[in-house]
């Protein structure tokens, strides 16, 4: 038996309730008495053997099940209409077997996933970015009430609509709630796991945005202290850039003016531009004070924990930025790109299965909400679909059914969102600081993260974002409607054809009384004649 550990602790023990729910029902195939021992992630073959079981007893449940819902109805429907029913009925259990198929193809990825997010937790709490573990254990509790609320209500309510008698052989109806809750299950791993990365893609922002506002809080107070320029121009953040670097380089110049003999060898040589200094203190140099403010000893009260490092003691000073900042920077843009790393391969674990997911959500949507429309207006509806005659029942499934949908791809939205806001911050972060150093550096990592591209996809046919969510819903309308059109077109027509042949029949029966009056005059005729 082969294994591979994980010390990632203070996640896995947030998802700890999930993860034994996964394991006993089988939807990971990961090793259960190592994780209660240990809490790792290990390998296991007989954890192999539990989903392959559980996959075929489920399945033929489901069927058996289904079977006994429908009974002898099957070909009292059209041919069409079973074939449609079948396919969203039997999506179920063909949805969960992918899902735990794929779960014992991707549990070394699984595993390290947790490895690599726990390397980043020990990166950040290196820096002071601290991360709260127990939001993902209250977002896993939440999620499984829900599933366990709509599957409740779905199943009780038609097993007591459409079951007459209480027995053994339609008591294995509440069978089919286990494959729609197994993947819903599934569902769970994939937000928790997307989520656990933008967690640490806001921590890293609202760190850097935290450092951002203690700086300023402190500059606010330095400028009560000074005197204000009168020839001060209001600069944007560009503009702030530019007049930053020019000017400082311009006084470096004034300090150390170039000799005759040098200025006209320069234009035959070329110049070297010297690379930045790490033990170089670009703070050294005071601002210009006012002889009339007063000064305190100590750090200003009410800014972050964060800047509390880069602010000095005496408001007379400038901030202490030096390596500290560009250490911290750095490690930022490399924690950013292990995070995009990450989220590339839960997409590539999860992209079939958000496949099959986004296709059964729209079949299974449009279907139910064609037949509660038959249901509401009266026709026959279905033995397949006979739920839809309840408006309830079939209200309740179809949010059930989005929510599978919608929720997986605003969190894939928020999550790619999230990590393009990192530049954002950074640059924010230098343009607080103000300094020509820091202008390049940030410059040069914004670059860099432009480079860290995160994106979830459904097997590449499409972004999970909200275009995609707009284009599903906009799907659903328009076969709807067109499904609509159609009835209203064979219910007119049909209509049409029993006019006709009701006309026809009276018609006939006209002709024949007046035949038969007819007959009957001539015969009174010839008498009398």
């Amino acid at each position: 038996m082969s294994g591979v550990s994980n010390g990632g602790g203070g996640m896995l023990e947030a998802l700890r309730g999930l993860f034994y729910v996964s394991a006993i029902f089988g939807v990971i195939p990961l090793s259960l008495r190592m994780f209660f021992k240990r809490r790792v992630l290990q390998l296991s073959i007989s954890g192999n053997v539990w989903v392959v079981c559980n996959i075929i007893v489920y399945s033929a449940l489901y069927h058996v099940a289904t079977t006994n819902y429908i009974k002898d109805d099957w070909g009292s429907q059209k041919t069409l209409t079973n074939a449609i029913g079948i396919f969203i009925i039997y999506m179920e259990p063909l949805m969960m077997g992918i899902d735990m198929i794929f779960g014992m193809i991707n549990q070394r990825r699984l595993i390290e996933c947790f490895e690599r997010l726990h390397r980043v937790d020990t990166k950040l709490a290196g820096e002071g970015i601290p991360l709260n573990n127990q939001q993902l254990k209250r977002i896993t509790v939440l999620l499984g009430l829900l599933v366990l609320l709509f599957e409740m209500v779905i199943t009780v309510y038609s097993f007591v609509e459409f079951e007459q008698d209480f027995t053994f052989s339609s008591s294995i109806w509440f069978i089919t709630t286990i494959p729609t809750a197994l993947n819903s299950v599934c569902r769970i791993w994939f937000i928790i796991l997307v989520h656990a990365i933008r967690q640490r893609f806001n921590a890293m922002n609202g760190h850097m945005n935290e450092i951002a506002q203690g700086l300023q809080e402190f500059k606010d107070q330095q400028q009560g202290h000074q005197e204000s320029d009168p020839y001060e121009v209001p600069l944007d953040y560009l503009e702030r850039e530019i007049f930053t670097v020019y000017t400082q380089r311009k006084a470096q110049f004034a300090v150390t003016p170039p000799k005759k003999q040098k200025q006209k060898q320069a234009s035959a040589k070329i110049i070297q531009v010297k690379p930045y200094e790490a033990g170089t203190k670009l703070s050294s140099t005071p601002l210009r004070r006012n002889s009339n403010a007063i000064f305190p000893t100590s750090k200003a009260d009410g800014i972050g924990a964060a800047a509390q490092q880069f602010l000095p003691t005496d408001i007379r000073q400038r901030p202490k930025i030096d390596q500290r900042m560009d250490s911290k920077l750095i490690l930022i843009c490399r924690t950013h790109d292990e995070l995009c790393e990450i989220g590339k391969i839960v997409n590539r674990m999860y992209s079939v299965q958000m496949l099959v997911a986004m296709a059964h959500g729209f079949v299974a949507i449009t279907a139910q909400l064609y037949f509660l429309y038959c249901g509401l207006t009266g026709q026959e509806v279905p033995i397949l679909f006979r739920s839809a005659q309840i408006v309830l029942l079939s209200l309740t499934y179809v949010c059930y059914t989005a929510l599978k949908c919608v929720v997986p791809i605003f969190v894939c939205w928020k999550t790619k969102t999230d990590s393009r806001r990192t530049g954002i911050e950074m640059h924010y972060l230098a343009n607080v600081i103000d300094e020509s150093h820091y202008y390049e550096v940030v410059n040069h990592l914004s670059l860099k993260l432009l480079n860290h591209h995160l994106n979830f996809s459904a097997c590449g046919f499409f972004d999970l974002d909200m275009t995609t969510l707009y284009a599903i819903t906009g799907a659903v309308t328009s076969y709807l409607i067109i499904l609509i059109q159609f009835n209203l077109a064979a219910i007119q027509k049909s209509t049409g054809n029993a006019t006709l042949t009701t006309n026809a029949s009276t018609s006939t029966t006209a002709l024949a009384l007046i035949d038969g009056v007819s007959t009957a005059l001539t015969t009174y005729s010839s008498r009398n004649l």
